[in-house]
């Protein structure tokens, strides 16, 4: 007897899917069609008989891909993928389709994960922590639970106090307009963390370019000494997010002043919340945020696949 037909294809992204994804998976839409960072072979879609786009599903580089070449990294060193995967809940579609989608997304991991076979590489997938069923989903693939992300909001409506700067320190509202400039962002941005992990380049480029982008940042002279960056999370809401000060400038209150600036900029433009990640094992960066008036909002569990 012959076999039938699948209703459904399983194939890499192409243009004229955007519009389509984009009734179900806007974010991921605008990343397929203007972060670098995302490449068709790395983006999948389950398409229907009649060329309907009913999920797709994406792998992307974390930040710590743009040290994988680094050969002064140890071998206990994480790499991380990013994974995503979305379906049209307006429209019926197989579980063996999903399924079909998630196991493209992993053998194109583990095809990219084989160009490094002396690298520890994970794939992960973040979670809120009161979505079982996508929990279950990830576990029964293999996911086991890695790290928590306390998400803490601010409420722009209680009064957000000042403090003062060192004398040799200013802070400014910082368009990074050049090319130049923001490779001194992410140069800075990489030495103020412990793993010299930063954004990439198209990673910036993408999130400056949304109409609610703003970064303040601290200069000694022309030397980045910390930032903070916010954008839009709807109308009433935005982020506090990207927050370092270089290690020979802590402990000066720059922190505090960087962050109480961009709270009293978004309480300007009409924002009542503002929102940060934190890990959870983070104890000085929490006191500091709980010390601005951030309080706990929900927790986001970061899954992962060894590969």
């Amino acid at each position: 007897m012959e076999r039938l037909k699948k209703p459904y294809l399983i194939r890499n992204f192409e243009e004229q899917d955007a519009n389509q994804i984009a009734k179900f998976d806007f974010i991921s839409m605008l990343a397929y069609r203007y972060n670098g960072d995302y490449t068709s072979d790395n983006i999948f879609c389950a398409v229907s008989e009649e060329g309907e786009v009913f999920a797709s599903a994406h792998i992307a580089p974390d930040q710590s891909w743009g040290l994988i070449e680094d050969p002064n990294k140890s071998l206990d060193f994480e790499f991380k993928l990013q994974m995503d995967l979305a379906i049209n809940e307006n429209t019926t579609v197989p579980k063996e389709a999903v399924n079909e989608l998630m196991d493209a997304v992993m053998i194109r991991a583990k095809m990219i994960r084989s160009q490094y076979p002396n690298k520890k590489i994970t794939l992960r997938h973040t979670i809120s922590s009161d979505d079982f069923e996508e929990m279950d989903f990830y576990l029964s693939k293999g996911f086991i639970a890695k790290e928590n992300h306390l998400v803490m909001k601010r409420d722009l409506t209680e009064p957000i106090p000042s403090y003062p700067l060192p004398a040799n320190i200013r802070v400014m509202n910082w368009k990074m307009e050049s090319q130049e400039e923001q490779e001194s962002y992410l140069r800075a941005e990489a030495a103020g963390d412990p793993n010299g992990i930063c954004w990439s380049l198209n990673h910036l480029q993408w999130t400056k370019s949304g109409a609610e982008w703003a970064t303040f940042t601290a200069f000694d002279g022309q030397n980045v000494v910390g930032s903070v960056m916010t954008w839009g999370l709807g109308e009433k809401r935005s982020a506090t997010e990207n927050i370092f000060v270089l290690p020979n400038w802590r402990r000066m209150g720059i922190a505090k002043a960087l962050i109480t600036e961009a709270l009293t900029f978004l309480k300007e433009k009409g924002k009542t919340e503002a929102t940060l990640g934190v890990f959870g094992d983070n104890r000085k960066a929490i006191s500091l945020y709980q010390s601005l008036g951030y309080r706990m909002f929900y927790t986001i569990i970061e899954f992962g696949y060894d590969l």
